[in-house]
């Protein structure tokens, strides 16, 4: 026997036939990820296996199967993830898969009982899975994920709450489908532990439902099967918000640390300064220091630009490059943040801001003083090609947006200044400062010079 399933573990269809492998013993499978986002679900390869495009499906010969329906032709219309092939036979649609599985490879019925009034009500539940809990996944991920929403739409969140009404009517034993534990819940548990990323599941209005998924989570297949792909789902569909201000140094350093590490979905929302937005009631139940950037998450808030970016990076980004878990490594990218915080930063403020607020029409000297001391560090700092080693780090991001607005202020002399000049021109090739700090830093220039006029 040989199995390729073509997965992505972000989807909850995927990761229930992941836990049917798992909790059926079913070995000797072999996984081939799928890059939707990229489209190589809509490569020829792949629609000649599966021109339905999904995930997952499963090839025998010429007999194809899909969605419920069969045919003698040896493509899959639909395209769909997961999408499994054994042989020649290829087949999707996860519940089509899990039910070939468990008849096929494995002996043990208590997951698909041959029983005929158990297993259809296990049926009835795996169509309540595709027809109910899966349609309202999609009416409230799909205009997040693919078409730029940055809020879940009512109509969508009250589907997911008749399906979780539904859900805990059907649950008056342990399991789904009684007191043991079948196909019907491994399917089930992969789209309601992601609704419960959307709407977490109220306890009160849904007990049985609360419990059933605390003893789902206990499960080693759900461990195993679900739980990773689901970290991957969580990253997919939240919806951040940043609060920012494009001259601002700090704000800039959080919007290329997004952009760095390729963290979807954050909203960038423009905070009128001037007009003294950040005072009023509603961003100071946000943040009562009512500074810029804040970050929003959910209901969490956390400002300070350097906490926002460790929590982003910690939390939603792969990227370990930035912010190494090496301890060593770690400590020297810290050291470097709080320069920026303690030095760099109160040198620029210490600079414009009497400019800015106060309406004085010189930078005092003392100040330039400070930037020079500043730019003396940060070459001292340069032994390496970045500020923190051989690797561009965090530490690097921050200095940027904080240099390259005191370069606005008092140009980085090149023969004092070898190294920090170099490694300055370096950051100016990267796409994220380009994109996210390039022209900040002139906004920011620009006032300066004309509250000096």
């Amino acid at each position: 026997m040989v199995l390729t399933l073509y997965k992505l573990d972000a989807s909850p269809p995927v990761r229930s036939v992941l836990m049917v492998i798992d909790a059926a013993k079913i070995t000797e499978v072999q996984y081939v990820n799928v890059n939707v986002l990229k489209g190589e679900h809509l490569t020829d390869e792949y629609l000649k296996m599966n021109p339905q495009h999904t995930i997952p499906m499963l090839k025998d010969g010429d007999f194809t199967v899909w969605d419920r329906f069969v045919t003698t032709t040896d493509m899959n219309p639909q395209h769909t993830i997961p999408m499994l092939k054994d042989g020649d036979f290829t087949v999707w649609d996860s519940h089509a898969i899990s039910v070939y599985l468990l008849t096929k490879y494995t002996d043990d019925d208590a997951l698909y009982p041959i029983e005929h009034k158990k297993r259809a009500l296990i049926d009835q539940r795996l169509h309540f899975d595709s027809g109910v809990l899966f349609v309202a996944l999609r009416a409230a991920v799909d205009p997040v994920v693919y078409q730029g929403e940055n809020f879940y739409k009512n109509s969508a969140l009250l589907k997911i709450k008749t399906a979780y009404d539904f859900t805990d009517k059907f649950l008056t034993s342990k399991w789904l489908v009684g007191d043991e534990i079948t196909l019907a819940d491994i399917c089930c548990v992969a789209n309601i532990s992601s609704l419960n990323e959307i709407l977490p599941i109220d306890a009160e209005l849904y007990p049985n439902l609360a419990q059933w998924l605390e003893n789902c989570k206990e499960q080693e297949f759900y461990k195993k099967g679900n739980k990773p792909g689901l970290e991957e789902f969580r990253i997919k569909i939240m919806v951040l918000k940043l609060y920012k201000i494009d001259a601002s140094p700090p704000a800039r350093a959080a919007m290329m640390t997004v952009e760095a590490a390729n963290i979807p979905n954050v909203e960038l929302v423009d905070i009128d300064f001037f007009g003294k937005e950040h005072l009023k009631d509603e961003y100071l139940q946000k943040n009562p220091q009512h500074t810029v950037p804040t970050l929003q998450d959910d209901d969490f808030y956390i400002w300070d630009s350097h906490a926002i970016a460790v929590y982003l990076l910690t939390k939603y980004s792969k990227n370990t490059t930035l912010y190494p878990s090496d301890p060593k490594q770690r400590a020297i990218i810290d050291q470097r943040l709080h320069f920026d915080s303690g030095i760099l930063f109160p040198s620029l403020r210490g600079a414009i801001g009497p400019v800015i607020y106060q309406g004085e029409k010189a930078i005092k000297p003392e100040a330039f003083e400070k930037i020079k001391s500043g730019y003396d560090f940060s070459e001292k700092f340069l032994t390496k090609r970045w500020v923190a080693g051989d690797e561009l780090t965090l530490a690097d991001i921050f200095f940027m947006a904080s240099i390259s607005s005191l370069n606005e202020i008092l140009p980085i002399d090149a023969a004092t200044f070898p190294k920090l000049t170099a490694w300055l021109n370096r950051c100016k090739e990267l796409d994220y400062y380009k994109k996210m700090n390039e022209s900040g830093t002139v906004q920011l220039g620009a006032l300066v010079k004309s509250k000096l006029a």
